[in-house]
């Protein structure tokens, strides 16, 4: 099966839900049974020859003014993520989540995460969510920090609307709304944990305002595969 190139980049690393898992360089290497295969440079194949040197058209003195900008924009602005208002909000909202995933992991999801066959149409929705809530709880934090870096380094004359900070925030946006959705899905039947799935659920809407204002074109990124495939296309019936 041919690749989508850097399609690894913007995804939410959920393979076993992803339609284009099968697309991926990093999903074939990682599920190959071969010992001789490797990580895959960008638009090769395990058997394809390398063509040519990757560094031939290289222009170094480009690569070399440009670090030479970004050096200096960095000594006049120097980037503490710490204490940008966008990681508070991140950090705020980071220990509540934690703090929620651990109230329905060890109460009220007792009779449904221990269950081997999940039967009814309610059980498999609860188990679906808490899925989603678990999975994600490390996600955002790191593409939160990797789209702020980005901006801050960015230099002017470059492509802006496909810059990998504009990626980075468009699939953390994209996971803070699978996240909101899944709190919604619990608030449907968990009415007495109904408080603390509200509160989450606003702290999440609030940061996902925050991070909208700070990066207003990420919306526009678009992702290799996944946004650039019909439904066709990605499962790979054309």
């Amino acid at each position: 099966m041919r690749r989508i190139p850097e399609i690894q980049n913007y995804c939410n690393r959920w393979c076993q839900r992803c339609p284009l898992a099968h697309r991926c360089g990093v999903y074939q290497v990682i599920n190959s049974d071969s010992e001789d295969i490797s990580v895959l440079a960008e638009g090769t194949e395990p058997n394809e020859v390398e063509s040519e040197n990757p560094f031939a058209n290289l222009d170094l003195d480009s690569s070399e003014a440009l670090q030479k900008v970004k050096k200096e924009q960095e000594k006049r602005a120097p980037l503490n993520l710490q204490k940008h208002a966008l990681m508070l909000s991140f950090h705020q909202w980071d220990e509540y989540y934690q703090q929620l995933l651990l109230y329905l992991e060890t109460s009220l999801l007792k009779e449904y995460l221990v269950k081997p066959i999940l039967r009814k149409q309610k059980e498999q929705e609860i188990d679906n969510a808490f899925s989603a809530l678990d999975r994600y709880k490390d996600f955002i934090g790191p593409k939160l920090s990797r789209a702020l870096g980005g901006k801050h380094d960015f230099v002017q004359g470059l492509e802006l609307l496909q810059s990998d900070w504009n990626g980075s925030a468009k699939i953390a946006l994209l996971v803070l709304n699978d996240i909101c959705l899944a709190t919604e899905k619990l608030l449907q039947y968990m009415g007495d944990s109904e408080q603390m799935l509200i509160r989450f659920w606003q702290l999440s809407q609030n940061l996902r305002d925050e991070m909208r204002h700070e990066f207003p074109y990420a919306q526009s990124f678009i992702r290799p595969g996944f946004d650039t495939l019909g439904l066709q296309h990605n499962l790979g019936l054309e």
